[in-house]
């Protein structure tokens, strides 16, 4: 018997556990990757973090609050604000470290400001996500936290309307089983996977969180606002969606010129949020005034004209958020002498579960943490929030669920007998990696960027139609790491989460922060300042509402 079990091993879920832990709960961690891996270690590293000389509390949480577009809650911004100071601290003492001047200090050139951002605030961490990686790792055992690694959590169990329980399913062995505890915490991250290649996210990021949630009765927001980086790799087809960069590299001088030698944006891009860049970007894209490769050209050159233009140049390099155009596009473009081929690359998702300040669903016994979760960033993600938001996050979802199971009675035990997976060795017609790139394809092309009605209808009956080929899948019977029953776990919720997002798109007729409609250009103004939220009926039917106004 677990008190709290947590669902994903990132940055949210480990540091979810680890409070747990501190408030003496039993904690275990199911995770479908190695712990520490996913995200968080993909990350570059940059980090939030309030309280830093000459800036203010008001100006960060106002930062958020404008780049959301009226769709964040206030109190959740406030939250992370107010959090960031103690949340880094304890990352710091798990072992990791922050980029400090020589007198050991958070000041001066070692914190910048990222994009959207009025002020510096943004640190640097030794090693980035693969440091912060191996921190996550060594604070499992530290804590002495069970670890269940490759294993999937299939399904929330209930009783009396209370979670109680996870179903899941072992890797290693291809048999499901069921786990009891008093709490749960979703930490599974997003659902970038579902544009691939077009998207800097790792293959695990299907959304199993947004599901697993929503067959429990929660409700989720704004799940059409789906952010994309500006700066993503075009070519070759293997570096296809990493982030090169975002609005920040482009400097005082940096321009973005279109297929045709116009220009795009000229000057002033570090000034921008990610949401405006890639709304300029979408134009010229859109008309199909592109490079042979589809994307515009990043030219940071004119910045290397100005006094400190090689500083400059030499302080975003030493971030690691550029790396890949060495690998991908040589040394003259790396040198910024030579233009970038850029498209923007789908990388978060603001919307998610709803839940308070603790991360406390509307369904007792859940908790989320971490991109899982919706209302914090609105409709446009600033950068360098989403590490400190897992952080926080973490956190307080862990110690709310931890001091949730301690005040629980004890439940009658739920059956943890082990039983082969229906799905392996199923003969069906369909394979489920050729489903799963038909729907990532269809998402890319109709949900991804700039979105229309026609588009969206279109979308939503493909994937209907992909549902019901996915009942007939064909899965080899290896019982022992059987990828094809992985891929066919990850269709369905892929399905899913494909559903919730274009519903979403569809209902809200605006353009408002990452959400781009052709057919409504503009935002809608005051009376789209809210949000959209959906759940899924007793029926298996989504439902929704638009919090604030009768839909």
């Amino acid at each position: 018997m677990h008190d709290v079990i947590v669902i994903g091993g990132g940055g949210a879920g480990v540091m979810a556990a680890a409070a747990a832990a501190k408030e003496g709960a039993r904690v275990a961690i199911v995770c479908k990757e190695p712990v520490g891996y996913g995200n968080t270690r993909m990350a570059v590293g940059l980090t939030a973090c309030a309280g830093l000389t000459g800036d203010s509390r008001e100006n960060f949480i106002e930062n958020m609050v404008q780049s959301g577009e009226g769709l964040s809650r206030r109190e959740l911004v406030e939250t992370l604000v107010d959090g960031s100071r103690e949340a880094l601290s304890l990352l710091e003492e798990l072992g990791h470290t922050f980029t400090r001047n020589q007198k050991g200090e958070l000041a001066d050139h070692v914190i910048s400001r990222s994009g959207g951002h009025s002020h510096a605030r943004t640190l640097q961490s030794s090693g980035a996500g693969i440091g912060i990686g191996q921190v996550l790792r060594s604070a499992v055992a530290k804590y002495g936290i069970t670890l269940l690694e490759d294993t999937l959590a299939l399904e929330l169990v209930k009783q009396d309307d209370i979670v109680c329980g996870v179903r899941l399913l072992d890797l290693a062995t291809s048999e499901e089983y069921t786990l009891d505890t008093q709490a749960v915490v979703l930490a599974t991250g997003g659902a970038g996977w579902l544009f691939y290649p077009q998207t800097s996210n790792n293959r695990g990021s299907t959304g199993d969180g947004y599901v697993l949630a929503c067959h429990a009765g929660a409700e989720l927001m704004d799940m059409e606002q789906v952010q994309a980086l500006p700066f993503g790799i075009t070519h070759p087809q293997a570096y296809r969606g990493l982030v090169c960069g975002e609005p920040v590299v482009a400097g005082p001088a940096g321009k973005i010129v279109d297929g045709d030698g116009s220009n795009v944006l000229d000057g002033g891009i570090f000034k921008m949020g990610r949401a405006a860049v890639v709304r300029a970007m979408a134009e010229p894209i859109k008309a199909g005034r592109v490079t042979k490769h589809g994307g515009l050209l990043l030219d940071l050159s004119p910045n290397l004209a100005g006094p400190d233009g090689t500083v400059f140049r030499d302080r975003v390099r030493s971030s690691g958020i550029t790396d890949t155009v060495l690998t991908a596009y040589g040394r003259k473009a790396f040198d910024w002498e030579e233009p970038w081929d850029v498209l923007p690359t789908v990388h978060f998702m603001m919307g998610g579960v709803i839940a308070d300040r603790d991360g406390d669903t509307t369904v007792p016994g859940l908790y989320v943490a971490g991109e899982v979760m919706g209302g914090v960033h609105g409709g446009n993600r600033l950068g360098s929030t989403a590490l400190t938001e897992i952080l926080v996050y973490g956190l307080r979802a862990g110690r709310a669920a931890a001091l949730s199971a301690k005040k629980k009675p004890a439940r009658t035990t739920v059956s943890t007998k082990r039983e082969s997976s229906r799905k392996v060795g199923s003969k069906g017609k369909n394979r489920p990696a050729h489903l799963s790139r038909r729907l990532q394809e269809i998402m890319w092309k109709q949900a991804g960027f700039v979105k229309n009605r026609r588009e969206l209808l279109s979308a939503i009956d493909t994937v209907s139609a992909l549902q019901k080929e996915a009942e007939d899948l064909n899965v080899c019977n290896e019982t022992v790491y059987n990828l094809e029953l992985l891929d066919a776990v990850e269709l369905h919720v892929m399905l899913e989460t494909a559903k919730l997002i274009l519903t979403s798109a569809l209902l809200r007729e605006e353009s408002r922060g990452a959400h781009l409609r052709e057919d409504f250009p503009k935002d809608g103004g005051f009376p789209w300042q809210k949000n959209i939220i959906i759940r899924r009926s007793a029926n298996g039917q989504l439902q929704h509402r638009i919090a604030g106004w009768k839909s």
